[in-house]
C-alpha cells in the first residue's frame, strides 16, 4: 500500500481514544478524505498541532483498499488563520465553509479549484480584498501550485472600502456559496427561466420604486422563473431588481453591484435556502451567519 500526499484543510475532528483521532479532511488532490490519526492526541506525535479545526496541512496517509478509514501516518501544519480566533463573526464564517465542504462534498471526488476558494475565503475574512473571479471548471488545471492565490469572486465592487467586518464575513461567505455550488453542479441560472426556458425580461417597477419590482426564484427549479412559471412554484421566493442584479454580477452576467448594503440581508436569505436545498438540511452553521446581521 503506496503512500499519498496531499494539502488538506481540517474541516472535522472527533476523539477516538484516548490517544487518536478521527479527522475529516478536504484535500486538493483527491477530495474529502476520513483518515485516522494514531497517536493523533498525544503531546508529542507525527501530528504536531495540525488537526485544529481550519489548519492548512502536509498529509501522508495510506489510502484504504476496501472503504474504511484512511491512516495518517504524518502530517505537518502550513497554514492557520489567526484572525479567525480573534473575531466570533469571521469564525463562525470559517465553521459554516468547513461545514459545507464535510457535508456537502463526496469522498475522493477531488475539486481543487473549490479547495482554492475555501483557502482565498479563510485568508480575505475581516479583511477587504477585491479579489478576481475564480476560473470556469478546467481552467483551475493550469495552476496546481497549492499558492495559487484563487478566490471567489468579489460581492462588492472596487470602491467598497471601509466594509465592517460583520458585513465583509459575509459577503465572503456568499462569494464563496457560489463556488460552491458551481462545483457541485447547482450554479443557478439567472438569464432565463429555469422551467421554461423564456428570456427573463426586466420587470416594471411601480411608483413605490425600484424595490417594488420582483423577479421568482426557485431553489428546486435551479434559478430564476418566469411570471408564468413563478406562480407554480412552491419554494418560490421574490426577489428585488437590485438583488438580482447583484446576482448577475457575481455570476459575470452583468457589471458589478457597486454597493449591497441594501439587499445583503436578502441575497443571504437566498443562499440559506439554495444551499439548504442541496445538502437536504438546513447547514448548523447558518443561523449563526444570520444572527450577526
Amino acid at each position: 500500500m503506496a503512500a499519498e500526499k496531499a494539502l488538506a484543510l481540517v474541516v472535522r475532528g472527533m476523539d477516538w481514544s484516548e490517544t487518536s483521532r478521527i479527522v475529516t479532511l478536504f484535500t486538493r488532490e483527491f477530495g474529502k478524505l476520513r483518515a485516522l490519526a494514531k497517536g493523533g492526541r498525544r503531546l508529542k506525535s507525527n501530528f504536531d498541532v495540525a488537526f485544529d479545526l481550519l489548519n492548512v496541512c502536509q498529509v501522508v496517509f495510506l489510502r484504504k483498499a476496501h472503504g474504511g478509514l484512511d491512516l495518517l501516518t504524518e502530517a505537518r501544519a502550513e497554514e492557520r488563520f489567526p484572525i479567525l480566533r480573534n473575531d466570533l463573526h469571521a469564525l463562525y464564517a470559517g465553521y459554516y465553509i468547513a461545514e459545507l465542504l464535510a457535508d456537502g462534498t463526496q469522498d475522493y471526488d477531488p475539486h481543487p479549484d473549490l479547495f482554492d476558494a475555501a483557502l482565498a475565503t479563510l485568508r480575505g475574512l475581516g479583511k477587504n480584498p477585491s479579489p478576481q473571479p475564480p476560473p470556469r471548471s478546467g481552467e483551475g488545471e493550469q495552476n496546481q501550485s497549492h499558492e495559487a492565490t484563487l478566490a471567489p469572486p468579489s460581492l462588492l465592487g472596487k470602491g467598497a472600502g471601509g466594509l465592517g467586518l460583520r458585513d465583509s464575513a459575509r459577503d465572503a461567505v456568499i462569494s464563496f456559496e457560489l463556488v460552491w455550488l458551481r462545483e457541485l453542479g447547482y450554479s443557478p441560472r439567472l438569464d432565463a427561466c429555469s422551467a421554461c426556458g423564456a428570456e427573463i425580461g426586466e420587470p416594471a417597477a411601480s411608483a413605490a420604486g425600484v424595490h417594488s419590482a420582483r423577479v421568482f426564484f426557485s431553489p428546486q427549479a435551479g434559478g430564476v422563473l418566469c411570471p408564468n412559471c413563478g406562480p407554480n412554484a412552491p419554494d418560490r421566493r421574490a426577489l428585488t431588481l437590485p438583488a438580482w442584479h447583484a446576482l448577475l454580477g457575481l455570476e459575470g452576467l452583468g457589471p458589478p453591484a457597486a454597493d449591497v448594503s441594501g439587499v445583503r440581508g436578502e441575497l443571504r436569505g437566498l443562499f440559506g435556502q439554495l444551499v439548504s436545498f442541496v445538502l437536504g438540511r438546513r447547514p448548523r452553521l447558518l443561523s449563526y451567519l444570520e444572527d450577526s446581521r
